[in-house]
């Protein structure tokens, strides 16, 4: 792979996890300034969790660059595997933390409805949609990630 690629996916990786991590620390005064009231802390509570997800997703991407750099990707061990699937989980956890809000959100709603409340559920819920499809999207890729690992050792086996 290139090595202009690895380095521009790196400087965007490190870009994002300052964006996220700015989002996390800038989340309690946006919070406030948007909403007032139990509103306030699910979207609080889903912009930090859901940021934190995002900082372990890009870790882990980070750390596969390091191996496609350094020609461990397709190591027989499956040293790739453990970030493969860190970066799974947090997918997943992402998933159901929005998935928790759409439903804090709409108990919200029903108790006392708010012009707020509807589009964040929607935000929240297209978060929820947007983090499973990349998780399963990850699930598919670590099936041709082990595909391309068993192919590479028949081929060593051949020559």
């Amino acid at each position: 792979m290139s090595r202009s690629v690895l380095f521009t996916l790196r400087i965007l990786l490190a870009l994002l996890f300052a964006a996220s991590l700015t989002a996390q620390v800038a989340s309690g005064a946006i919070a406030g300034a948007a909403q007032a009231g139990p509103l306030s802390g699910i979207l609080l509570a889903l912009v930090v969790t859901g940021a934190l997800c995002v900082e372990v997703v890009l870790v882990s991407v980070w750390m596969l660059v390091a191996m496609v750099q350094s020609e461990k990707i397709f190591d027989d061990r499956g040293s790739a595997d453990t970030w493969v699937n860190t970066a799974i989980g947090a997918l997943l956890a992402g998933a159901v933390v929005a998935l928790g809000g759409v439903i804090a959100v709409v108990i919200v709603q029903l108790g006392e409805p708010d012009a707020a409340g509807w589009p964040l559920a929607l935000l929240a819920a297209t978060a929820a949609g947007v983090s499973a499809a990349l998780a399963l999207l990850v699930v598919v890729m670590r099936r041709l990630l082990h595909t391309a690992i068993q192919l590479r050792s028949e081929l060593a086996e051949v020559i």
